[in-house]
This record gives C-alpha cells, structure tokens and sequence, in this order.
C-alpha cells in the first residue's frame, strides 16, 4: 500500500479550487491540546473520514474525505474535549476514530507453508483472542494478509470473511523442511576445470542427495539459493560441511564460516 501526504492526490484541481483551502494560519481555542507527532494512519471508515479545516468539528466542508483504506502520514494531534484530531495536510485535519494504526487487510489467495515444527496459534484478529491451533510443517491456503502498527506481517486462512490469523514469521513461500546450522566453504569450480557454473553446492550426499535444494545464509545475512550438485572430499567425509559454488574472488573472502541452511521441498 502506497502511504500518502495530503496533496490532490484526492480531489482534483477545480475541486480544491470550489471548496477553497485555505492558506491561513489555523485557530484552536484554549481548550485544545495540541502535540507534535509523526506516523502513519489508515482509514478504517466505509464512509471515508471526513476532512476538517481544523480540530473543530464545526469547521467542516462534508464533501472533503479520505478514501477508506488508504493510509495517510501525520504530523500533528489534537485533543479538543476528548476528542482526538490528526493532522494530515495544511488546513486538513481528521477524527482520529475514524483512522486506525493498523493497515487494512490485502486479499491473497495463494498456498503457503507453515515452516515449524509442533503447533502454531491462531487469533480471532491480528493480536487478538487466542482461538485455537493448526499443525506446523504443512501446506496451507492463505486468502488474506495485513500489517499491525509493529510492522507483523498476519495471514488469515479463512475464507467468505472468516477470521482465523497467524503471524507471518511462522509462514514461507517454500516448503522448509528443516533449518540446520552448517560449517561451510566456498570453490569456483571453473578453477577446478569444470563448466558446473556457479548453482550448486557440494555436500555429503547421504545427508543431502544431487538435486537437494538449499537455501544458504552466511552470517552477513547474504542468502544464497542452490542445488546439491557435487561432494568434495571434505564434505563427503565431513557430513555437517557445505562447499558453495562461486567465483574465485568472492570464495576467496567468503572463507570458512556458519551458516544457516534451509533444506526446501517441493
């Protein structure tokens, strides 16, 4: 979702023209409270939210409101008799009831996989009530993703509007069978005289037969994706050791290190 400042990104020229914005310095009675803030918040109104002049309620023009769902970057809040206002452009001010800090749902409808082992909960919403369990290391579908105000990633496995939520950490594109930490070292293999290219992977074959995908993350965080393709010596009599195919200068400063695999099926 593309997050928004208030420019007219909402109403075209002639319509700011019509409704006259104004350039003016804002008036807020004594009673108000005002605070400098900065975020992001998402319309949660069917409605749209109505679009004050001020933190006024009086002070209104009906015509003007933020679509729902679109999400909007504050700078300013108000309180003015308990009321809660954001300011999210020059002369532009919303009720903060009808905004929330989570972002709206994104429809999905895709398989995915749940990558741990044992169960994982599921919630009623995002950081809602606990409503039970579903069984990691499986397949699933997923018809629903949305963003708290942590920045968690949620997917819901319901469908027809049902509510059944699971924190993205525990779901993958890919089926992970395993994650394990290896000992691992890198190789050109054109060096070595052979055209295999830079794909694969050496291993000790009895734990990670030709053809095993792995996905390598050395301890920089760089991830390298490859295919089982070969067993040196050393891997072959050292079964928790991998040898990364690459070109001669990056093996040569990829040295010997951990790093953590994750053995992916199909």
């Amino acid at each position: 979702m593309k997050i928004k400042n208030f420019v007219a990104s909402i109403f075209t020229v002639t319509t700011l023209a019509l409704i006259g914005v104004s350039a003016q310095a804002q008036t807020v009675d004594a009673a108000t409270t005002m605070a400098n803030i900065s975020g992001v918040v998402y319309v949660n109104n069917t409605n749209g939210a109505v679009i004050y002049n001020s933190p006024n309620a009086n002070d209104v023009t009906e015509s003007r409101r933020l679509a729902n769902q679109t999400g909007w970057v504050i700078n300013k809040s108000a309180n003015v008799d308990g009321t809660i206002y954001y300011q999210v452009g020059t002369n532009a001010w919303v009720v903060a009831s009808d905004t929330s800090n989570d972002a709206p749902a994104v429809s999905l409808d895709k398989d995915m996989y749940i990558n741990v082992n044992g169960g994982v909960n599921v919630y009623d919403a995002p950081n809602g009530s606990y409503t039970g369990a579903v069984n990691g290391g499986v397949m699933t579908h997923v018809y629903a993703s949305k963003t708290d105000a942590n920045g968690t990633t949620w997917y819901n496995l319901a469908n027809n509007g049902g509510n059944r939520w699971i924190k993205g950490d525990f779901l993958s594109e890919d089926n992970v069978k395993k994650t394990v930490t290896m000992s691992a070292t890198a190789y050109d293999p054109a060096v070595l005289g052979s055209n295999m290219g830079y794909s694969g992977v050496a291993a000790n074959l009895s734990n990670y037969p030709k053809g095993t995908h792995l996905r390598i993350t050395d301890s920089n965080g760089k991830v390298y994706d490859r295919v089982v393709n070969d067993t040196g010596y050393f891997a072959y009599s050292n079964p928790n050791q991998l040898d990364i195919a690459m070109p001669n200068s990056e093996a040569l400063q990829f040295g010997r290190q951990n790093v953590t695999v994750q053995v992916l099926g199909n």
